[in-house]
C-alpha cells in the first residue's frame, strides 16, 4: 500500500469508501477531509482515515482536526522492531 494515499473508511463497517492522494498535504486537503467527515456525520455515519502520512498527521494536529477526523492510531513498534532484533531471548532460555 502506498504511503501517499489516505484511505477513507466507514468506521462502523470497515468498508473502504475511497482514497485521497496525499503526496503534498495542504490546507485544501484538510478542508476536503473535514467536509467529508461533516457530510458523513450529518447522515449518521462516521469516517476514519487510514494510511495517514506523518506530514498530513502533523498538519491535522496543527489545525486541531486530528481527533475530529478519526485518524487511525499509529502502530507502535515493539521493542525488538525498534532495535532491529530478529529474535528475543529471555534469561534462562537454552542457547540456540
Amino acid at each position: 500500500m502506498r504511503r501517499d494515499v489516505v484511505l477513507i473508511v466507514d468506521a462502523t463497517t470497515d468498508e473502504v469508501l475511497g482514497h485521497v492522494d496525499a503526496r503534498s498535504p495542504d490546507l485544501a486537503l484538510v478542508e476536503a477531509l473535514a467536509r467529508l467527515q461533516l457530510s458523513a456525520r450529518r447522515r449518521g455515519a462516521r469516517l476514519s482515515l487510514r494510511n495517514v502520512s506523518d506530514e498530513l498527521r502533523a498538519l491535522l494536529e496543527l489545525v486541531g482536526l486530528a481527533d475530529v477526523l478519526a485518524l487511525e492510531a499509529r502502530r507502535q513498534p515493539e521493542l525488538g522492531e525498534q532495535l532491529r532484533i530478529e529474535k528475543v531471548v529471555q534469561p534462562g532460555d537454552p542457547p540456540v
